[in-house]
């Protein structure tokens, strides 16, 4: 994917933007179909889709639970995103929308935990084969869902969601894991 790929994809299939689920489809599998992608197609990936489903999709801004179900199905094989850009466009979501469901959150922070527990996922790749618990990275991507959720309901955490945090181990310094095994 070049420069003059994306110039094309603006002036001659999505000119408008993406408009429809479907052309949100072709370019989530242009993504996936094209192995070397220059690096003014992060951008356009990102910003192309993250347009069309917070500000073009109902409810504009903010991420309802039919938006987020379909995002998740779009971005992940069995519960699991394993493309650095599927996740970044993840987490680029979550701190633009006004509001995001708890699928959303729980979604967003079991990346991190099984990251963490089971070394499995873009995030693990991203952060290393490090199992020694809670680093720096982890927090700081926690703290965007945390953010997220704050503007979406103030400081009330949905009970899966304190279930989450606690298996990561944000809550106690450990995860539910190591505790048991202490």
């Amino acid at each position: 994917m070049t420069a003059d790929d994306i110039a094309i994809l603006r002036e001659h299939v999505f000119v408008p933007g993406i408009t429809a689920s479907q052309d949100a489809v072709i370019l989530l599998a242009i993504n996936s179909s094209c192995s070397e992608k220059c690096a003014e197609w992060h951008h356009y990936f990102i910003d192309t889709l993250t347009d069309f489903i917070v500000h073009t999709c109902y409810p504009q801004g903010a991420m309802d639970e039919l938006n987020a179900d379909w995002l998740i199905a779009m971005i992940s094989t069995r519960g699991v995103v394993n493309s650095r850009m599927e996740l970044d466009l993840l987490f680029h979501i979550i701190d633009i929308s006004t509001r995001i469901p708890d699928s959303l959150s729980i979604f967003a922070l079991e990346q991190i935990r099984m990251a963490m527990t089971e070394n499995v996922g873009a995030w693990a790749g991203l952060r290393g084969n490090r199992q020694n618990g809670l680093q720096k990275a982890d927090i700081l991507l926690i703290a965007r869902v945390m953010s997220a959720i704050a503007r979406s309901r103030g400081s009330q955490l949905k009970a899966r969601e304190r279930r989450m945090l606690d298996q990561i181990g944000i809550l106690t310094g450990l995860s539910s894991d190591r505790i048991a095994a202490a």
